[in-house]
């Protein structure tokens, strides 16, 4: 069995992204690209792993090796590909810029939105950006503005001053003219970017308490379904087709949890980090299972077939919770465990000890 490779980078790292590949491609993911923070020149860095066979045990080289870098003005708050080989990346100055790597040669810098969030005329930081799988991305930041970006253009679509009265932490597109929000007043917003109008469509929160959500994730085949991950280090999962407060919410990290992932092909798998520097795996997987069972009885019942699209774990997770496997994927708890991203059966994680995680999750694809 593969062993999780430790590798020292010498920068803490703030955001970790696998670089695409193509969606009718036999290639298997090998490059990914870093955001550093808390240094005093910080930077992005294209990294590249083994995707080949290594020895006689079948194991692969997972230590990834440096091919370039570019410095960044402020602390590296978000990273972004809006195709195989442009990356967008947002910074603590409230700037966006974008990058082109070609061929593994090196990173070229094409363009720069500066200042984009401000707040009394001096600039915030530009938390968290998303794209729709074109050339529109949209960003939010702590002065609680929505931001629609075309990466061909010089200035903004669309300007939404009012999203938001507090720091907008983390967004992604539902669909084409949908993005969820997830803020620091616990409040998850929908804003459809057809309306006129800067307010959201539907506001759904955890609960009274108003606890500060950091990340959120949408179910890559059924978006309705989202995870989103809290200060408190609670994992909560929705159905925003149903209900005004989370259908589940799971106990998990004893500290603030900075990061919440679908695996993208297998989505019975979900992956979390957190300040308390732990990574964790979450295997719905045997919860689909009985899912599955429930839901084929109940059809040979009706003497019918009918498709089976609304069987998830994750929706009937509060019914069946104790079928949940959750793995801790790292040997010890050190400093905090910023960021994750996974594809294929590897998972990356960036860690405030100045560290890349590239750990192995077999049994996934």
């Amino acid at each position: 069995m593969e062993e999780l490779n430790l590798k020292f980078v010498s920068q803490k790292i703030s955001k970790i992204k696998w670089q695409p590949v193509p969606k009718q491609s036999l290639k298997v993911a090998d490059t990914f690209v870093t955001g550093s923070w808390d240094d005093d020149v910080n930077k992005i860095c294209l990294w590249k792993v083994n995707s080949g066979v290594q020895d006689e045990n079948l194991q692969r080289d997972l230590e990834p090796q440096k091919i370039c870098e570019a410095a960044i003005e402020g602390d590296v708050t978000d990273l972004c590909y809006v195709a195989e080989d442009q990356l967008m990346v947002t910074s603590s100055t409230g700037s966006v810029c974008m990058f082109k790597h070609n061929n593994h040669t090196g990173l070229e810098f094409c363009s720069i939105w500066k200042g984009l969030h401000e707040m009394q005329g001096e600039s915030v930081s530009c938390t968290c950006i998303g794209n729709r799988g074109d050339d529109m991305v949209a960003t939010s930041g702590e002065d609680g503005r929505l931001i629609i970006l075309n990466i061909n253009q010089t200035k903004p679509v669309r300007i939404q001053d009012n999203a938001d009265s507090c720091t907008i932490n983390s967004l992604t597109f539902l669909t084409q003219s949908e993005i969820l929000t997830v803020n620091s007043f616990g409040q998850l917003k929908i804003f459809d970017i057809r309306r006129d109008s800067d307010q959201p469509v539907n506001i759904f929160s955890v609960n009274e308490d108003n606890t500060p959500l950091h990340c959120v994730d949408k179910h890559p085949g059924q978006p309705h379904i989202v995870a989103a991950g809290g200060q408190d280090g609670m994992l909560t999962i929705w159905d925003i087709r149903k209900d005004k407060y989370p259908m589940t919410l799971l106990e998990a990290h004893s500290a603030a949890m900075w990061e919440v992932k679908f695996h993208p092909s297998n989505p019975d798998h979900l992956f979390t980090c957190s300040e308390d520097g732990s990574l964790w795996h979450w295997d719905g997987s045997a919860m689909n299972i009985l899912t599955n069972l429930v839901a084929f009885c109940w059809v040979e019942r009706m003497y019918t077939i009918a498709p089976m699209s609304e069987s998830s774990p994750w929706i009937s997770v509060e019914s069946s919770r104790h079928k949940l496997e959750i793995n801790s994927l790292l040997p010890n708890k050190s400093l905090p465990v910023n960021s994750l991203d996974i594809q294929d059966s590897i998972l990356l994680c960036g860690t405030d000890s100045e560290t890349i995680y590239t750990v192995p999750v077999p049994n996934l694809c």
